[in-house]
């Protein structure tokens, strides 16, 4: 039996141990304790880190641009929304859309997809595009002036309807020049112009008229030719110099109405809208619901066809635009430049936003 002594002995060692493990079960909570404060505190500031980049509109994954990606990435046209236009970047998000007469006649993508589309054509191909309504023209290629060819029948005979005021054409002229638009007929052509020239006082005084008419649809550039046409061409107005820019500035103003009265504007539309099948490459194989359009071509001095086209998507609505197209096919082949304007028209139908746009004043370019 242990004394009193060793009894008190065993009595505080036991106290002793009894307080270490205390102590250490304090210990190892308190250090649980500040673990999870910490792991609270760095969850709080990698959550705020995040919602400061995304307040900033900044990504934490650095997926290529359609911009950076261009060089490498073959070309496909965007997706394509209900009836062929592409949806505006605003619809069924979270924002309001902007106003309509801010949005641009192409898509945000448009001109880096050009560079792909220019890529894996035969070719050089130009194009300017804007809107019947308020907005600025967008032009993608290099711009350069080149013959108008037959697209300057359009102009002829808006100005023989403008310079004949109320009397109107004939019955026979309006034959000639269904024949002239539709048909790309260059005698008729030539009759119309013919009728001008009377009325103008010739050759030169029929030029000028023209000249006018560009001027008064913002075109100061463009000079009407009065020298004889070379071998392979038929007309001196035909060899007039017209860049995309300018040229669709004349095809907007036609669309317009600001160049003759609406029912003249609607009369010349309509033949434009009403193109023979062997003639409607182009715009008009490119499957846009209404189109108005007058194509043009010819050989140039080197002996390589030109093929060109203008004309109005969607004529006579708010989400009208004018459309000027040239294209240079290496072969110089008729026929390649006809498929690079198809393949361009194509693109473009998946390319542009047709969105309606308030009237703007003929004196706007």
């Amino acid at each position: 039996m242990a004394s009193p002594e060793m009894r008190r002995r065993l009595y505080l060692r036991s106290v002793g141990r009894r307080r270490l493990v205390a102590l250490r079960s304090v210990a190892l909570l308190c250090g649980v304790g500040l673990s999870l404060v910490a792991l609270s505190t760095n969850r709080h500031v990698a959550l705020v880190g995040v919602s400061t980049a995304r307040a900033n509109g900044l990504t934490p994954d650095p997926s290529p641009t359609i911009a950076n990606s261009a060089a490498v990435t073959p070309f496909a046209p965007h997706a394509e929304g209900a009836g062929g236009v592409v949806a505006p970047s605003g619809a069924g998000g979270g924002g309001a859309a902007p106003p309509a007469t801010t949005r641009s006649v192409m898509s945000s993508g448009a001109s880096a997809s050009f560079v792909r589309l220019s890529r894996i054509l035969p070719g050089r191909v130009e194009l300017a595009i804007a809107p019947l309504g308020s907005g600025s023209t967008q032009v993608l290629g290099a711009d350069i002036p080149a013959h108008g060819w037959s697209t300057t029948k359009v102009p002829v005979l808006v100005a023989l309807l403008k310079a004949r005021g109320r009397a109107g054409l004939t019955a026979t002229e309006n034959a000639v020049a269904r024949s002239a638009i539709t048909e790309s007929n260059n005698e008729s052509i030539l009759a119309l112009f013919g009728a001008l020239e009377h009325i103008e006082g010739g050759l030169h005084g029929a030029s000028a008229y023209i000249q006018g008419l560009f001027r008064a649809s913002g075109d100061d550039e463009t000079v009407v030719t009065t020298a004889p046409p070379p071998v392979g061409a038929v007309t001196t107005f035909g060899q007039t110099e017209w860049r995309p820019s300018e040229a669709v500035k004349f095809f907007r103003a036609l669309g317009r109405g600001c160049l003759v009265p609406p029912e003249e504007s609607r009369y010349v539309l309509n033949l434009m809208s009403n193109i023979e099948p062997s003639e409607s490459w182009g715009l008009g194989s490119a499957g846009f619901g209404s189109v108005a359009f007058k194509g043009g071509w010819g050989p140039e001095p080197s002996g390589a066809y030109l093929v060109r086209q203008s004309g109005i998507v969607d004529p006579g609505s708010s989400r009208g635009v004018a459309v000027s197209i040239v294209a240079f096919p290496r072969s110089g082949s008729f026929s390649t430049g006809t498929q690079m304007l198809t393949q361009t028209s194509v693109w473009l139908r998946h390319e542009l936003r047709l969105v309606p746009r308030s009237v703007a004043p003929c004196t706007a370019t």
